[in-house]
Order: C-alpha cells, then structure tokens, then sequence
C-alpha cells in the first residue's frame, strides 16, 4: 500500500535522474518501501534510519541502507552531492527550529539542478489535524502546508510546488445534488464544505527546487489532480423522471385541447344539420297538407272512373309524401342521438373545464380581476375532478408533498376548504400543551388560532 501510495512522485525521480546523475538520499526510509520503487527503477538511492530493526530488514533486502542521524549525516556531506534529498513523515517529527536546520543543510547537499521532497500528514483534513495526527506521540505539531512551503523558501529554496496526495485512499461517499433540484445550491455548498474540511487529502508533499526555473517544475506541477465531487446518479435520474412526466402530462393536456376542438366542431356540423333537417321536414309537412287538400277536392269532385283514377294517383302521391315525412324524422332523431352521444363523450366531459373557463373569460371581459377570478375557478374544477378520483387525489398530493411552495401557492389561490385533502397532506397533530412552548411559540399558536377562528366565520 505504500508503495502504490508513494509511486505518484516516480515521473518526477525519474525525469531528476535523467538530468542531474547524483544520488537520491531517502531521510527516515523506515522499511525502505520508496527505495526499493527508485530500485525497480534503475534509479541510484540511499537510505538512512535511526531504527536498527528497520536498517538491518534493509541491508537483508540489499538496499544500500545505514544508521545515522539526519542533521549529523547531513553536515558531514560536501555541497552538492545528492540530486534528491526526500524525507517521507519524518518533518512532523523535528519541531520547527529543527526543521529549519534541516532544510539549511539539505539545501546546501542538493545540487544546484535538484530538489527536495517532504511528505507529511495534512492539517486541512479536520480528522487528520484534529484527532489522527496525535496517535503518534512522537508527532511535534501539525504543520500547514503554506507554512512547510515558507520554511522552505526562507531556507533558500526558489520555487516550490505543494501536491496533495493519497486522497483516493478516502472512503468519500459524498455526492453533488443535480441543481434542478428545489434547493440543491444551498445543500450543495454544504457538501462541498464538508468535502473541502474533512475529505480533504489526509497528506501533502512539497517539492522545493533549489533554482527557480527549474524544467522540471512543470512536471511537479502535473502531480497536482483534482478531484470534484459527483453528482448524484439516482437524483438525476428521479428529476429526469420527473421532467418526463411533466412533459407527457403537457402532451396529453394537448391532446386533450385537440380533442376538444374537434368535439366542438362535430358539434356545429350536427346542430347545422338538425337545421337544415328541420327546415326540410317543413317543407315536407306543407307538401302534405297541399297534398291532403287537393285529394279532399279530387275526392269530392269525383263523380265519374277518370275523377276516381286521379283521386287514387293523388292518394298514391299523399303516401309517397307520408314516406318522404318519417324518413326525414328518422333523420332528425338521428342526429338528435348523435348531439346527445357527443354530450355524454370523455373528450365533452374532459373539455368542460376549457369550456367554462372560456365562458367565463368572454363574460367577465376587461372587468379587474378577471383573469385572477376565472383562474381560481379552473383550479377549483380541477380540485374537484381531482377529489373524485382517489389513485389519482394520492398522486398529486405525494408529488406537492415535495414541492412546499407550490401546495402553499395553491392553497393561497384556491382556498383552504376547497383543496383540503388534496394538497394538504396528513393532518397536523395537535398540540399538547401550549404552556411547554416558549413566549414566541405562544405568541404564533394563538396567531394561528384566531386566523383559523376568523377563516371559519
């Protein structure tokens, strides 16, 4: 684990030893887990430890590794003779004065053309700087990585890079809420607040070159990653869900508008023809009793066979107009069923809130308030259309359970009594005791009370 944790800092040992071919000095190698990644590597390196144990599990291991002290080690090695000096958690433990002689000396052994490397645990992290940092009793002090970083410079280093490591290594189970969400900006800046304290990487690095200008700080700057938060997969897909079922309910409300249309414009088609029925039907009545008179005059001016052949010719002709007469009354009770099967149709029914709303535009007009008016009485159609249909009632009032705001906007229009059951949701429980209150509490629940009183009246 060590070693995948230290494996980020290679591209830079391995582009420092191509350049400058000295030696890198591990200060504090421990069990020699970065020694043995520079030797995998072909990269020439030494370790020094003050732990005999960890010295001779070294040396068993081949790796070129001794007992010393650091400062003593450090100051009896000439100017420029290492290309790396690296020290792995081991500046926690100096104390800052320490410290400072430390990087004096490794500044003078480094080469003009190297750097050093200081890995150490992360303050930013509350967990770490709080609490896991003392589980060591030998740690001095948590030290800033801003702070680390001036040490460094006040010691004579030019430029220096600050790299946050090891935070893939955190169990951060935190997720980003998609911003269509109702109030996802102000939990969002929560998370990110607790991600940005106690997800924060749990160590950093510095790597201080001697020389500023130094080509290889770009690569100690590709070392730095971000790594933002996500956003919350099933979040998204419940609003992208919901976002479809908005837009197959503005579809079917379409549909239903077309319907509508249609069903009136059936309806003007049968009513014109029930008129030109009727008028037709009339005319066929007026033809039947001209028709009558003139087989009355035929009849009483028969007095020979001829008069009785034309009274008979007229008789046929009455009962070819009595024909004409009930076919078209079957026409017309026809298109009366058609009319009456049209007015009890879903598409009428459906459309009857339309209809009223349009009725009641036309009819207030310009009047103030109008729109206002017929607004809340669409809304109150609905509620009722709503209030027959339980599945349907339950629906709707668990999707404004999660919309406070919209329930309160329509419990503002449409009234209290009028959407109650609907939008309102589980009653309230009374309260207990209004003395268990405090003075402000008190002062709201009678508020309420006489708002609910006066509501009543």
């Amino acid at each position: 684990m060590i070693k995948s944790r230290q494996s980020v800092y290679l591209p830079l040992v391995e582009a420092l030893a191509n350049r400058v071919q000295k030696k890198v000095l591990d200060v504090g190698c421990g069990r020699a887990e970065w020694l043995e990644l520079l030797g995998e590597r072909g990269v020439p390196a030494e370790g020094l430890d003050l732990n005999d144990d960890f010295v001779a599990d070294g040396k068993r291991a081949g790796l070129n590794v001794f007992s010393a002290d650091a400062m003593q080690y450090l100051g009896a090695q000439p100017d420029q003779s290492y290309g790396l000096i690296s020290a792995f958690h081991v500046v926690e433990h100096l104390g800052f004065e320490n410290l400072l002689l430390f990087l004096r000396e490794a500044y003078r052994v480094v080469d003009d053309g190297g750097a050093i490397l200081l890995e150490t645990p992360n303050p930013a992290n509350l967990l770490v700087g709080a609490c896991n940092f003392y589980l060591d009793p030998t740690h001095e002090r948590p030290i800033p990585s801003i702070l680390l970083s001036f040490a460094a410079e006040f010691s004579g280093f030019e430029q220096v890079v600050i790299v946050p490591v090891n935070r893939g290594f955190l169990q951060n189970n935190l997720e980003l809420m998609p911003t269509e969400l109702s109030g996802a900006s102000v939990i969002n800046r929560v998370v990110s607040s607790l991600d940005q304290n106690f997800m924060q990487a749990p160590d950093y690095a510095i790597i201080a070159f001697k020389k500023a200008g130094n080509e290889l700080v770009e690569v100690a700057n590709s070392l730095v990653s971000d790594s933002p938060l996500p956003i919350s997969a099933k979040e998204a897909e419940d609003v992208n869900a919901l976002l479809e079922r908005v837009i197959e309910a503005e579809a079917e409300r379409a549909t239903l508008r077309a319907d509508a249309t249609s069903a009136r414009v059936q309806l003007h088609d049968t009513l014109e023809r029930m008129d030109e029925t009727q008028v037709r039907l009339g005319e066929a009545h007026g033809r039947l009793e001209v028709l009558q008179a003139r087989l009355l005059d035929a009849q009483e001016a028969a007095s020979n066979s001829k008069q009785m052949q034309r009274a008979q010719e007229l008789e046929a002709q009455l009962q070819a107009a009595h024909a004409r007469a009930a076919a078209a009354e079957d026409l017309a009770n026809r298109s009366q069923q058609h009319v009456i099967a049209l007015l009890s149709s879903s598409s009428w029914r459906l459309s009857s809130p339309i209809r009223v709303v349009g009725k009641a535009v036309r009819k207030a007009g310009g009047a103030p308030g109008a729109a206002k008016r017929t607004a809340r009485l669409g809304l109150l159609h609905a509620v009722a259309y709503v209030r027959c249909r339980p599945a349907l009632k339950q629906r709707i009032a668990n999707l404004l359970a999660r919309f406070p705001r919209v329930r309160a906007r329509l419990v503002r229009y449409a009234g209290f009594d009028a959407v109650q059951g609907v939008v309102s949701g589980a009653p309230l429980p009374a309260v207990e005791s209004v003395g268990r209150l405090t003075a402000r509490g008190r002062s709201i629940y009678h508020d309420l009370i006489s708002a609910k009183n006066g509501d009543t009246q």
